[in-house]
């Protein structure tokens, strides 16, 4: 992860025990390993929701509850009739032409 050789380790593990001393490194290597460990677990199980998703958002079959298949179609607005007017556009008193 980290692209650390042996010899790099080594050195880092020797400065750490000048520091902190014989009597602390060991609890302070253990807090290390915990996150270390707690941030590889969070990190597999992000890799694995997200694999998951893009499982089923690729799968034509198996969708999320709730999500749209394709681009949504939106109706146009059906003409506003007014009242006493005919769906024609015809008003009731130009009878004129249907005689």
């Amino acid at each position: 992860m980290f692209n650390v050789g042996g010899g790099e380790v080594l050195v880092i593990l020797l400065l750490a025990l000048i520091v902190l001393g014989p009597d602390k490194l060991p609890e302070y290597t253990r807090k290390a390993a915990r996150v270390m460990g707690e941030l590889r677990r969070i990190s597999h199980g992000f890799q694995q929701e997200m694999r998951q998703a893009m499982e089923l958002e690729d799968d034509p079959v198996i969708r999320p509850a709730g999500r749209a298949t394709g681009p949504r179609l939106v109706e146009p607005p059906s003409p506003r009739v007014e009242p006493g007017a005919s769906a024609a556009g015809e008003s009731p008193t130009s009878d004129s032409s249907a005689a």
